[in-house]
């Protein structure tokens, strides 16, 4: 009986131990840090206890890092809980191989343009073998003092490391000087509806003016702006009609826009695979005082195509010969629209190659309702 009584309490105890010990690991793990998601040993983000939203910039940031890790056929992030769309600037960019060079590629483009992210949602990013590079650049808007997030994602999603930055130099006093639009980031929407004007219209145009009106839509740098020219302007352009002035920041007149009316083919006479934009740009591209060529595609879409070109034209003076110039243009077209649109930059606009890509890749045509 006694020796019955003294296992009971051997059993009695024991259990009560193994309670306790599995009450202490349960109460350690609420203690811990908050894994990343869908992942294991997230970076410290220094949250309310209870709480996965991030309380400062820093630790937003802090998030996105921790979250960044490779996946099934590319890498993979999510954005905090409690920071909003607009707060953030992500831009993933980089090259892919086409024929024997390469072409821009943005991802993600349209949740950027539109500050459309979403708090808590995962996103994934194919590394498709034809790219060359690919990088993303995250920073929080709301916070000038933070330094953007740069990532390899091709590195990363090898499970590569990351390479490494170099030291900044120390800051230097200089004096303050204008920011010009080659140092300025293409970060402003805005949009062009066509026909814009009625001006120039006669009797075998109509065509043109009785377009159904469609918007343009494309990236600028902050400050710069689209408006009508003078009224006496206002001309019939086969190529480029009714045309709108692209204004820098200082509201000097650095380029303009305008649209065309894609010609219908015959049955039978369609252009070969690759040649269709001959057709589309037929009036752009028939060699007179200004004409485009160096056609190169910077997107595709469902019904058309966006591309780059250089703009030739020429000036010249009575008893001299005609000096060739040349400037950037962007255009895109759409099949299902019947229309395209052209923009010209002049000569002497302060923008880059570079920017002028990223505008042509943002151009986005649509119907208006």
């Amino acid at each position: 009986m006694t020796e019955k009584r003294s296992v009971n309490r051997r059993k009695g105890i024991t259990a009560a131990l193994v309670l306790a010990l599995a009450l202490g690991l349960l109460m350690a793990g609420c203690g811990g840090q908050t894994a990343s998601p869908g992942g294991e040993g997230g970076a410290d983000r220094n949250v309310v206890s209870g709480s996965s939203t991030p309380q400062t910039a820093q630790d937003a940031m802090a998030f996105l890092e921790g979250s960044l890790r490779p996946c099934e056929g590319g890498v993979e992030f999510t954005l905090p809980e409690g920071w909003p769309g607009e707060d953030w600037n992500i831009q993933i960019c980089g090259r892919a191989a086409m024929g024997e060079g390469g072409m821009s590629v943005h991802l993600l483009e349209k949740e950027n343009v539109e500050k459309a992210w979403k708090p808590g949602q995962t996103y994934q990013i194919e590394c498709a073998e034809g790219y060359l590079e690919l990088n993303m650049s995250a920073v929080l808007d709301s916070d000038d003092g933070l330094e953007p997030l740069s990532v390899d994602l091709l590195a990363l999603a090898l499970g590569q490391p990351q390479p490494e930055q170099p030291d900044a130099p120390e800051a230097q006093p200089v004096e303050s000087q204008p920011e010009s639009a080659s140092e300025q980031d293409m970060t402003q929407r805005v949009s062009a509806r066509f026909p814009a004007y009625q001006e120039g219209r006669n009797e075998f145009n109509g065509e043109y003016y009785d377009q159904a009106p469609f918007t343009a839509s494309f990236l600028l740098p902050q400050g710069w702006s689209l408006t009508e020219p003078e009224e006496s302007e206002r001309v019939f352009d086969q190529g480029m009609n009714t045309q709108l002035l692209i204004c820098d920041s200082a509201g000097n007149a650095v380029g303009r826009i305008g649209y065309g009316l894609i010609e219908p083919t015959e049955p039978g006479n369609e252009p070969e695979e690759g040649e269709y934009y001959k057709l589309v740009y037929s009036y752009l591209r028939t060699p007179s005082s200004c004409f485009w060529e160096d056609y190169r595609v910077v997107k595709k879409t469902a019904a058309g195509e966006n591309a780059v070109a250089t703009v030739y034209f020429g000036e010249s003076e009575p008893g001299y010969a005609t000096e060739e110039r040349t400037a950037h243009g962007a255009l895109a077209y759409d099949k299902e629209l019947g229309v395209y649109v052209a923009l010209r930059m002049e000569e002497d606009a302060p923008f880059t190659a570079d920017q002028v890509e990223t505008l042509a890749q943002s151009l986005t045509l649509a119907a208006v309702a």
